[in-house]
């Protein structure tokens, strides 16, 4: 079947395993947390710090967008017509607070020189507009990235069986990814980089999003049928530095011999590696600390940068990313025992947000039934009433 430029496919019985991994959900967490006295999150398990930052939505040139949008893409005036990047959170001109969580990927608390991704997530607040039915919150807009252009599994059917089989054991979770060398290749591959700092690494947030909705839209139809979009995109955010021109900031890697010294102290049990969270503590800490990132929107052009498929990567030479916005992130104290309960305690999802910037895709139609398992079996762990976070908190 040829497939159309911003539609999302449906996968063969995909319907059948919403079901199958919520119980496998809910069957992890009491694995992992149903003696203890809280839980914390199944995927990005270790949090580093919540830090406080601003979004500032640029005077988009829309125009100039998209002449260079229809020599990329084979769009009919209509399609091109269709398009409208001034919508949403990126409707005006504007500042937002935001909240910021900096996590390691990986499904249990790790020690820092441990290969594995890390993922910067970024709550607006204050963005008005129609939301997305699932949003547990009113006025903010969750952008869930990490620093990987790809999801290491293609589809909800391997997700299940990969899943599946970490709910077993370590050792069953090893085996399929043996016996599914491809994906596995891809999971070494994201995992590979260590950067020095999470504050000059770029991350990019891998699954497509929506930008707009048709007029015949149907939310019911998602899984079942193809549904096509007026455009579709993925979001990055580019460290640059904080002076004019804003040039890019190049990637750095944690030295190996601090590495290899963090390792022995851990293993010799003197301390644990907590690298992440010390560097943001220290580096926030300077009166002078000013951080920034380039927000930037990269389109579909072609099918085959695959929508429903996280292990492709759309190639920035078929589709360059065009600057939308910039994060900020200056001077603050972090290290109050408070703002990491804070921090654990918050609530992310692609699906809290507008309508307008709908996830889609297979990886995004599973994370709507799995994260709210995930986000009430930590709450509930506690006893916590979910509070709305305003960007006015303080400890």
């Amino acid at each position: 079947m040829d497939k159309k430029l911003f539609t999302e496919y449906p996968e063969q019985d995909e319907r059948q395993y919403y079901d199958r991994l919520v119980e496998q959900a809910k069957k992890r967490m009491d694995n992992l947390f149903q003696n203890q006295e809280r839980a914390l999150r199944d995927t990005h398990a270790k949090s580093h710090a919540a830090v406080k930052g601003t979004l500032e939505i640029f005077d988009i040139d829309e125009d100039a967008i998209k002449r260079e949008l229809n020599q990329r893409a084979s769009l009919s005036s209509s399609q091109l017509n269709g398009i409208s990047l001034k919508q949403g959170l990126l409707a005006q001109p504007k500042q937002y607070p935001v909240w910021i969580r900096f996590a390691n990927g990986r499904t249990k608390v790790e020690h820092d020189y441990v290969s594995d991704t890390r993922s910067m997530t970024v709550k607006a607040i204050g963005v008005e507009g129609e939301r997305l039915t699932q949003s547990h919150e009113s006025k903010t807009q969750d952008i869930i990235t990490q620093n990987a252009e790809i999801f290491f599994i293609k589809t909800i059917r391997d997700y299940y069986g990969f899943f599946s089989a970490v709910v077993k054991s370590e050792k069953a979770a090893l085996t399929w990814l043996l016996l599914h060398p491809k994906q596995f290749l891809a999971l070494n591959k994201i995992t590979k980089p260590i950067p020095k700092s999470l504050l000059t690494e770029r991350y990019w947030s891998g699954s497509a999003y929506a930008l707009g909705i048709n007029p015949n839209f149907d939310a019911s139809q998602t899984g079942l049928v193809p549904v096509e979009y007026p455009a579709v995109v993925k979001y990055v955010f580019t460290p640059v530095s904080p002076e004019p021109p804003h040039n890019r900031v190049p990637f750095q890697e944690r030295p190996k011999n601090d590495r290899d010294r963090a390792k022995a102290l851990a293993e010799n049990g003197a301390q644990p590696d907590n690298y992440y969270r010390d560097e943001l503590i220290q580096a926030l800490a300077q009166p002078d600390a000013h951080y920034c990132w380039d927000f930037g929107i990269q389109f579909q052009t072609h099918p085959k940068m695959s929508i429903d498929d996280a292990t492709i990567v759309w190639q920035e030479k078929e589709s360059p990313f065009f600057t939308v916005g910039r994060l900020t992130v200056k001077h603050q104290v972090v290290n109050f025992e408070k703002q990491y309960d804070f921090c654990e305690n918050l609530r992310f999802s692609p699906w809290n947000g507008l309508t307008v910037h709908r996830p889609v895709g297979a990886l995004n139609r599973l994370r709507s039934v799995v994260y709210p398992v995930v986000a009430s079996y930590r709450h509930q762990k506690r006893g916590l009433v979910y509070q709305e976070p305003t960007g006015n908190e303080t400890f």
